[in-house]
């Protein structure tokens, strides 16, 4: 069995967050693998689910620390496979530890590598950022052994820097199974958008949209769950356009609360700028409720459009507009397109297939 060490920037905080989510994820990849993860967190260390977890805060010193941990870890526990959960500094650590000890490296796309990091926060330098960004990307790419997208649009963009390696499509893994065994679903008449309040979300687009159709339907609101910087600049938007109450702002929601009050949305509606595969859009899915999303990344590879959804152009208010109008007359349409989605979240993102798909790139 290949001793696995994951390399990456996802915060397992064991004392803050409630992480019971990822133990079907960790304790199936054990059947196949040993896991072992480098990643920010505390406390330091934490054996549970049969992965032993190695955990630093956020500081200057994180990544000069990674790399030096992740030496220790690969010497002393006798790694035979490096998983970077990205091609960018992860990678780049990935690629050193690789080069040294002569180990397996697995680089990972799990969103767009190439504008995101500069869309989701204000970064200092970021022109230099910007140059920085292909050299590191290009290293990690070329050290890698197997490269694995969530999303087709992003092993698109890994074969433009190189081309001659084994690639792997599938996506993130998500925990559905809250939302496939509700029973208890409804249409009512509210909007739904769940993320993270900032900039790369486009929330402000989706204000607009519903600013223009309120009157139309005048039943109808808008609920965003999630909390970010974004949200007082959004709540000045919503109050500008006259829609202000007719917006409710939920702020950060556990899982099990989101889920109560998705299972009883009309529809969601994803407006990024910028994504991976998002976990939202299949959990939405999962309940059979149509979805709305920006033509961005992997967005496409979950909206067929016009089968279980519909697709806008990024930025495009006016086309969500024209989207929202004619879901919103047809209760029946969305009704079928919810059903259509829930078929295609069966079929092909049951954490089985996910563990399926892990182990068998990990042994490939």
């Amino acid at each position: 069995m290949k001793k696995v060490l994951f390399i990456g920037a996802t915060n397992y905080d064991f004392k803050k967050y409630d992480l019971s989510r990822l133990e079907e994820k960790f304790l199936g990849l054990s059947k196949g693998i040993k896991p072992f993860v480098l990643a920010k967190g505390r406390p330091f260390y934490v054996k549970k689910w049969n992965t032993e977890f190695y955990l630093l805060p956020s500081s200057l010193l994180l990544w000069p620390l990674f790399l030096i941990i992740g030496f220790w870890i690969c010497l002393t526990k006798q790694i035979d496979t490096i998983v970077a959960q990205s091609p960018l500094i992860e990678g780049f650590t990935g690629s050193i530890i690789k080069r040294i000890l002569k180990k397996e490296l697995i680089v990972e796309m799990h969103g767009d590598w190439i504008e995101g990091p500069f869309l989701s926060i204000k970064r200092n330098f970021a022109f230099l950022q910007r140059k920085l960004v292909p050299i590191l990307a290009k290293v990690s790419f070329r050290s890698a052994d197997k490269i694995r997208g969530v999303a087709s649009c992003l092993i698109e963009e890994a074969k433009k820097v190189v081309s001659n390696k084994d690639y792997f499509l599938f996506p993130t893994f998500t925990d559905l199974n809250i939302f496939l065994n509700e029973k208890n679903k409804r249409f009512d008449n509210f909007i739904l958008f769940v993320g993270h309040l900032e900039k790369v979300k486009g929330i402000k687009y989706l204000i607009r949209a519903f600013s223009e159709i309120e009157k139309e339907f005048p039943d109808f609101k808008l609920v965003i769950i999630g909390q970010g910087s974004e949200k007082q600049n959004l709540e000045l938007i919503a109050n500008s356009l006259g829609v202000k109450d007719k917006i409710e702002f939920k702020g950060k929601l556990s899982l099990k609360e989101t889920k109560d009050i998705m299972k009883d949305c009309y529809c969601l509606v994803l407006s990024s700028l910028s994504e991976g595969l998002p976990r939202v859009l299949m959990e939405a899915m999962a309940l059979e409720k149509p979805i709305i999303g920006s033509r961005v990344a992997g967005i496409p590879d979950l909206i067929k459009d016009n089968e279980n959804g519909f697709l806008f152009e990024k930025s495009n208010s006016d086309e969500l507009v024209k989207k929202l109008r004619v879901l919103l007359n047809n209760r029946d349409l969305a009704i079928k397109m919810g059903q259509k989605g829930k078929k295609i979240i069966e079929n092909k993102f049951s954490n089985e297939k996910y563990i399926e798909n892990y182990i068998s790139m990990i042994n490939a």
